[in-house]
């Protein structure tokens, strides 16, 4: 788990990862940044933070289609 080392006053934010869930990251690449909740949960809304890892990602092709099918009315 990632932890703050320092807050800036414009709301910039260090964050220090561990070496083992960093090991993927280049100085300068982007990442998106969670809060955790105060009680140790996931703050994603429901069900994202309770189905995590539970279902298989999102692919933009399954958007673009979906979307489609909505546009034509042939959503289920």
């Amino acid at each position: 788990m990632a932890k703050v080392t320092e807050k800036h006053p414009d709301g910039t934010t260090v964050i220090v990862v561990p070496p083992g869930e960093a090991l993927d990251l280049e100085i300068g690449g982007e990442v998106d940044v969670r809060p955790v909740s105060r009680n140790g949960g996931d703050s994603s809304p429901w069900p994202f933070g309770v189905l995590a890892d539970e279902l298989p990602p999102i692919e933009i092709m399954d958007i673009k289609a979906a979307r489609q099918e909505a546009l034509l009315g042939k959503s289920e």
